[in-house]
């Protein structure tokens, strides 16, 4: 696996975790955090926490990359200025804030957030189906059709909303060919 700025740093708790953004959330651009699945009985940070953490210094997690059978990585960012939250992750600041945990920079970037749009990303805003014309290209291919159908509600939520985020047509359709490609390999894309 490549990763593009540097090796994934791994953190054995949150508390390391959080060390490491006090120390760099204001000189660093981007931060790659590893993680052991439960399976390898490693000790590891959770992806939970560390995003708990990260939201305290105004940081969010984003592209997830597999490593190995034992081992993935997140990319971590600061989060630019008036960007929109998720409704989980503005629950999960004001539990934050409550617990006396969020840092200036975060609050600044909570309390500037956009309003307006904290469901425009959302998760909780998933969408049920395609539109009719991504629906029949997928559906051409049975074989991948049957597969993803035959996934769990959620797992199919999700990869309709990564699809349908894509601001334009041609990610779209792209997504959506990469998810027609592994699901004729009869593998999951996330």
């Amino acid at each position: 696996m490549q990763i593009h700025q540097g090796q994934p740093l791994f953190f054995g708790n949150q508390e390391q975790f959080r060390e490491w953004l006090s120390e760099h959330s204001r000189t660093k651009k981007e931060l790659w955090v590893g993680y052991y699945k439960v399976e390898s009985g490693m000790p590891s940070l959770t992806w939970p926490q560390s995003v708990d953490q990260a939201l305290c210094f105004g940081w969010i997690d984003g592209i997830r990359r597999s490593i190995d059978k034992d081992r993935y990585c997140i990319r971590f960012t600061p989060r630019k200025p008036n960007s929109n939250w998720s409704l989980v992750n503005i629950e999960k600041a004001e539990s934050l804030i409550l617990k006396g945990l969020m840092t200036p920079d975060g609050m600044v970037l909570f309390q500037n957030r956009k309003v307006a749009d904290d469901k425009s990303y959302s998760y909780e805003n998933k969408p049920e189906q395609l539109p009719q014309h991504l629906e029949q290209l997928f559906r051409k291919n049975t074989k991948a059709w049957e597969f993803f159908s035959n996934q769990s509600k959620s797992y199919q939520r999700t990869v309709l909303y990564w699809i349908l985020s894509a601001k334009q047509e041609a990610t779209k359709t792209s997504r959506l060919m990469k998810t027609i490609d592994q699901s004729l390999l009869q593998k999951r894309i996330m």
